[in-house]
């Protein structure tokens, strides 16, 4: 503190002062008297930048004027977006009259199930009208011999040779009774343990008399694919 006291009271007000012949540079910036005489004195980082302002260049900015940066950077884009757009514009001109010979290629449309599906008519828009609004169906099948059963369900997916996706399907068929019936060998043995019953379980049968030796079976099943070769008849039954 001493020192710095003695510094001050050493250094004289011309030698701090800014506007004196004899100014010490060294001394006002550690002199506690020294005084700015413009408080809002625009500030640059070197003298560079300061010869080059006091040239008339608008290109240094001072310390601290952030807004004027901002107001140059969105100047310099506008601009940059112009020059572009005038030179897309001249180039457009430019080639206009080679785009009257240029050949024009056809988009390649890939037709598959779905497009199909799109623009059928007659028995399959039935089906389509059916798939898109979620009615429920009835749909007879056949045996090699007859007609084997009867599905009620819900269709989900369909092509032209009638191959069908249901979902929550009633199946109903009918069949003799266990003691007029042939069991083929393989079928009176159980499912051995790791087999594919124990991953999907198997739809329960149930099975209800009508008499004369004729039992009327049930299942549900969750999904099921229909060939279209075993469909006889499809009947809207909920629309």
């Amino acid at each position: 503190m001493s020192e710095e006291a003695n510094s001050d009271s050493s250094t004289s007000e011309s030698e701090i002062s800014a506007c004196s012949s004899s100014f010490n540079p060294f001394k006002a910036i550690y002199s506690a008297k020294t005084k700015i005489p413009v408080q809002n004195a625009p500030m640059y980082e070197n003298l560079s930048q300061y010869e080059s302002a006091q040239k008339g260049s608008n290109t240094i900015i001072p310390v601290g004027q952030r807004e004027l940066v901002m107001k140059r950077e969105r100047e310099k884009e506008m601009k940059k977006q112009e020059t572009q757009k005038l030179l897309e514009e001249k180039n457009k001109q430019r080639f206009a009259k080679f785009q009257v010979t240029a050949p024009v290629r056809k988009e390649k449309v890939s037709h598959n199930v779905l497009t199909r599906i799109q623009a059928m008519d007659g028995p399959l828009a039935t089906l389509k009208e059916c798939v898109d609004n979620r009615l429920r169906i009835k749909v007879i099948t056949r045996n090699e011999t007859g007609v084997r059963g009867v599905l009620h369900a819900n269709l989900i997916a369909f092509d032209k040779q009638w191959n069908l996706a249901l979902s929550d399907v009633l199946e109903i068929w009918k069949r003799k009774a266990p003691r007029k019936r042939k069991i083929p060998p393989g079928m009176s043995m159980p499912a051995a343990k790791g087999s594919a019953a124990a991953i999907s379980p198997v739809p329960r049968i149930t099975e209800t008399p009508l008499g004369k030796g004729i039992w009327e079976c049930t299942r549900h099943i969750p999904q099921l694919f229909v060939r279209g070769e075993h469909v006889v008849l499809v009947n809207i039954v909920e629309r």
